[in-house]
């Protein structure tokens, strides 16, 4: 079955707005990866001045949730070391967001990439899971 040419274009137009606007784009290599826990070397070619705000986002590419800030207001020199939290759920659905600090529509998308991490599931907590259970005893008689 041949893909309809509305579901290429959808495809085409999704990745576009994932990418952003072209602003300090990541120089990263195809195969990039991060190890949860451990540093890892961020690169990009600097296309503003000022600082810049490095965020870990996750999601389909053309709707990326955030997940945490890896780094805020660096230099725009082009690399930054960071560390993502070592229980980040090991995924293949991640991506890093650069924010210029001085004009936040200048903004761009790394590719997605995978998080390697020994945690394989996400924790989802409540206010009952972290409540104490109580017993009452009936003390009528």
């Amino acid at each position: 079955m041949r893909p309809s040419l509305l579901y290429i274009a959808s495809s085409i137009l999704a990745f576009a707005t994932a990418q952003g606007n072209g602003a300090n784009p990541f120089t990263l290599e195809p195969d990039f990866m991060i190890n949860a826990g451990e540093p890892t070397t961020l690169t990009w070619t600097p296309t503003t001045g000022g600082t810049v705000t490095i965020q870990l986002r996750s999601g389909a590419s053309s709707n990326l949730d955030q997940v945490t800030t890896l780094a805020a207001n660096v230099d725009n020199d082009g690399e930054t070391t960071v560390t993502v939290p070592a229980d980040t759920t090991r995924n293949s659905d991640y991506a890093l967001s650069i924010v210029s600090d001085s004009d936040p529509a200048d903004v761009n998308y790394s590719a997605p990439f995978v998080i390697e991490s020994t945690n394989t599931v996400e924790s989802i907590s409540s206010p009952a899971s972290s409540a104490a259970m109580t017993s009452v005893a009936d003390t009528t008689t």
